[in-house]
């Protein structure tokens, strides 16, 4: 066992070191369990509405991890509901934790002799992140020198976790602001050098006698006129033109852009944040585009709902394909929807089959 002071200033070094947030609450909660007389760890980021999710752990005992730490990630617990009700405020003890409680049930040898755990909230400033909880065979309370050290470490986290936040959404406004400057760029040359193009063939053709030089021409029209579309279609990639119109409308054009007919039905009225809703609309363009490329068909329904939950369907009725379940997707753009509706605590669900055409559907609870 480290003393505590050189173990603060081992786990200081190392978050300081660290730009990613997920392999910097492995490498801390590692530090912390090896340094002390704690076995084992876990952290759980928990957003406004109370939903959390397990990040980080290390040594849980086997029945913990059991059918992929499902006693972990299942249901309420004293915790993580005090910390939601803004009543854990700091550093304490478990009487009784249901989820190892459940665990042990289910498998009575499986919990290497952990009943009990402490917990600490994950702040920085006034923000909150999540619970840090750390246990120690056949022992129910933590002194005031553990919780004490608990206490740090969580601020030292914290602190890690509102630096690495703070950073990415640099990155994000940096990329954003790349990508409308290329956007714009495109726009302003590529586009209208191609639109001069096929303006001049179609002119050329129309004053010639030829008929190679004519159908040359036409070809070079023809030709540019796609090029234009695929033109549009990046420009749109790179810049989400028409959001400040709402969502329905920003997919409506793009689905033009595409030459797909789109039927769209919205019952509710749609209310999410700026980051959601550019997500769902990449969700969205993602969908279309492989309906363009691979479908075979043009025709699409479209229906968005947001009177309890937002949800967004996109149907189509043509060739379809195999999918045995969310992880086995196709294709690397639908595996890139999936990742997106993560990124904002959604679920994506595709189901398709061959002929038959395929479905798209996002949820996100408390959108």
């Amino acid at each position: 066992m480290k003393s505590k002071t050189g173990l603060l200033k081992e786990i200081a070094e190392f978050l300081n070191e660290e730009t990613e947030t997920y392999s910097m609450l492995d490498g801390a909660l590692k530090r912390l369990v090896e340094g002390t007389d704690f076995a084992t760890g876990w952290i759980f980021f928990i957003d406004d509405t109370g939903n959390h999710q397990l990040v980080s752990d290390y040594r849980l005992p086997e029945a913990l991890e059991q059918n992929d730490c499902h006693y972990m990630t299942e249901g309420p617990c004293w915790c993580v509901s005090r910390y939601h009700q803004g009543r854990l405020t700091k550093a304490s003890n478990i009487i009784t934790c249901s989820r190892i409680v459940k665990a042990s049930r289910k498998y009575p040898d499986g919990t290497d002799d952990i009943t009990h755990h402490a917990t600490v909230p994950l702040q920085s400033g006034q923000e909150r992140f999540g619970l840090l909880n750390v246990a120690t065979p056949l022992k129910k309370s933590y002194s005031e020198d553990e919780l004490e050290l608990l206490e740090s470490v969580a601020f030292q986290i914290g602190s890690a976790v509102k630096r690495i936040f703070l950073t990415e959404r640099e990155r994000e406004i940096a990329l954003t602001n790349e990508r409308n400057r290329l956007a714009r760029d495109l726009h302003d040359s590529v586009n209208q050098m191609l639109f001069s193009l096929r303006l001049t063939a179609h002119a050329a053709a129309s004053n010639t006698e030829d008929d190679k030089a004519r159908s040359a021409f036409e070809l070079i029209e023809a030709t540019s006129q796609s090029a234009v579309n695929e033109m549009r279609a990046l420009i749109w990639q790179l810049k989400p033109i028409g959001l400040e119109q709402g969502l329905a409308h920003a997919i409506h054009q793009y689905a033009d852009v595409l030459d797909l007919n789109v039927t769209m039905h919205v019952d509710g009225l749609i209310q999410l944040n700026n980051k959601e809703e550019t997500v769902v609309f990449r969700i969205a363009q993602e969908a279309l585009n492989n309906i363009k490329k691979h479908a075979g068909t043009a025709e699409v329904e479209i229906i968005i709902d947001q009177l309890t939950a937002f949800s967004m369907t996109i149907k189509d009725s043509g060739k379809g394909f195999m999918v045995k379940s969310a992880k086995q997707l196709p294709t690397h753009g639908l595996s890139n929807m999936r990742t997106r509706a993560e990124s904002i605590g959604g679920t994506l669900l595709i189901t398709s089959r061959k002929d038959s055409g395929t479905i798209v559907t996002l949820t996100i609870q408390g959108g």
